[in-house]
């Protein structure tokens, strides 16, 4: 089909944007940047934002990425934060808005202006554990088999559609920290598989 497209156009298809969200050290942003790098995700990275001072950003400047901090203003809502934060995210037209370690709740404005355009990964097997620590969650309810969830964000606290889902054994002598990083391995090979395979389900 992409030949096909380059054929009658005479240029070869745009590829998908991506506008990533990050509140940390960007580590799924850094997978995901590496499966682009290597065409293993077929999209290109637009813009790399973050909502304050994070490693993340000077990650995504070695890369080559537009940066950009985006602090929530004093005594601004949530739902006001959003609203500028859509308005911003606009003006570079993304296909998906990734969140990739990302702090914030997303509220309305943001949502609304990216209908099932937002995507999350988490460190649980959802509907189980949703929120913080859900590693330690995992752990003090003493579940066998744990793992990771890229979803839709909606309204609500992990609860969108879930899109692709890995699972990581619990070992015996796991703690919160032993346990975090073999999901978090999971996480990058998972998130932009699932990138990949939603966006070959919209439209063109």
């Amino acid at each position: 089909m992409k030949a096909l497209r380059t054929l009658f156009t005479g240029k070869p298809p745009q590829k998908a944007r991506l506008a990533i969200l990050v509140s940390g050290r960007g580590s799924n942003m850094r997978a995901l940047l590496d499966a682009m790098r290597l065409q293993k995700l077929d999209a290109e990275c637009i813009l790399v934002l973050s909502d304050r001072e994070a490693t993340g950003l000077g990650l995504a400047q070695k890369y080559g990425v537009p940066t950009e901090l985006f602090p929530k203003k004093k005594g601004e809502s949530r739902e006001g934060f959003d609203a500028r934060l859509a308005e911003r995210l606009k003006k570079e037209n993304p296909t998906l808005v990734i969140c990739a370690g990302y702090l914030k709740l997303i509220t309305a404005p943001l949502l609304n202006a990216f209908p099932n355009r937002i995507l999350n990964i988490h460190p649980a097997l959802l509907p189980a554990f949703p929120g913080l620590n859900a590693q330690k969650q995992a752990l003090d309810y003493g579940v066998k088999i744990t793992g990771c969830t890229v979803h839709l964000v909606d309204r609500g606290m992990d609860t969108g559609k879930i899109l692709a889902q890995s699972a990581v054994p619990v070992q015996s002598k796991d703690t919160v920290e032993t346990l975090s990083r073999r999901i978090l391995k999971a996480e990058h090979q998972l998130y932009w598989r699932a990138i990949q395979q939603y966006l070959k389900k919209l439209p063109a």
